[in-house]
């Protein structure tokens, strides 16, 4: 690509040195040095070049052809000398965007500037306003067999990073996708885990509650015909004995001993043959 683009320039430089008469050189100095550049550009001593076009253009600043050979000749001494900070893409740049806005320049010399801005930007890697400069370039000069070359060119690097850029967006956008669902998830686990500890709480408050509902319950009360506990004896004032009875069952067991004892009494006297008094023999 780099080695078309001396083509290009170097044929310009041709064509404007063939269109200038050894008395138009004379009578108008600019045109002289422009002259003397063009046959400094063809030895490739570019920098000599670009010198005599500025002194040309303080003879005649708005010299199409030395405005125009002047760009090529910057153009090539930056691409030759690439260390040199003193040559930069921007003044490249701008010296061909200078000549491309002229108003007085005819469609098929418009098209040449566009066509070497075209080439400036490619060689920069500017290639979305290289692929504009030469489609420009098209519309004046449509037969221009090397800007069509170079405008197709141009158009599959550019059509490359296009749908490299997009599988790019796609890959970022899948991955943020992914993040996302993977954070949403990721709350919806925490949530879960906050709910199902919070009903475990309320579940133990609830079982604690319970506990203590059972210990402050009071003790049932027996049914009617039951008897009486301990306590219940206790509370009537019927203390047990050490067996266990009641003060009233001792007192009926008393009884029943002492009805024991009299008839005991009344056997062993009958077995003596005492007389038994107290009633009546009718």
């Amino acid at each position: 690509m780099r080695g078309s683009f001396i083509h290009i320039a170097m044929f310009a430089v041709v064509v404007m040195v063939l269109s200038i008469s050894p008395l138009s050189a004379q009578q108008l100095p600019e045109r002289k040095l422009v002259r003397k550049g063009n046959e400094q550009f063809e030895r490739r001593n570019f920098n000599n070049s670009l010198n005599r076009y500025n002194e040309a253009l303080e003879h005649a600043p708005h010299s199409y052809e030395a405005q125009y050979n002047r760009a090529n000749a910057y153009l090539q001494n930056m691409l030759a000398n690439p260390q040199d900070s003193t040559f930069t893409d921007v003044t490249s740049n701008r010296y061909f965007e200078q000549i491309a806005n002229n108003k007085s320049l005819t469609p098929e010399q418009r098209g040449e500037v566009l066509r070497n801005l075209g080439e400036s930007l490619f060689l920069q890697e500017e290639y979305e306003a290289a692929l504009n400069a030469f489609r420009e370039s098209l519309k004046l000069s449509p037969e221009d067999k090397e800007t069509k070359r170079n405008y197709v060119l141009t158009k599959r690097i550019v059509d490359q990073k296009r749908n490299q850029q997009q599988q790019n967006n796609q890959q970022q956008q899948q991955q943020n996708d992914q993040q996302n669902d993977q954070n949403n998830n990721d709350q919806n686990d925490n949530q879960q885990q906050q709910d199902n500890k919070q009903q475990g709480d309320q579940n133990n408050d609830q079982q604690q509650d319970k506990g203590n509902d059972n210990e402050n319950k009071p003790e049932e009360q027996p049914e009617n015909g039951d008897e009486p506990k301990q306590d219940d004896q206790q509370k009537n004032g019927e203390q047990p004995n050490k067996e266990g009875a009641t003060p009233e069952q001792e007192r009926m067991l008393d009884v029943i001993q002492g009805e024991e004892d009299k008839t005991q009494d009344k056997i062993k006297d009958a077995k003596q043959g005492a007389v038994v008094f107290g009633k009546k023999n009718w």
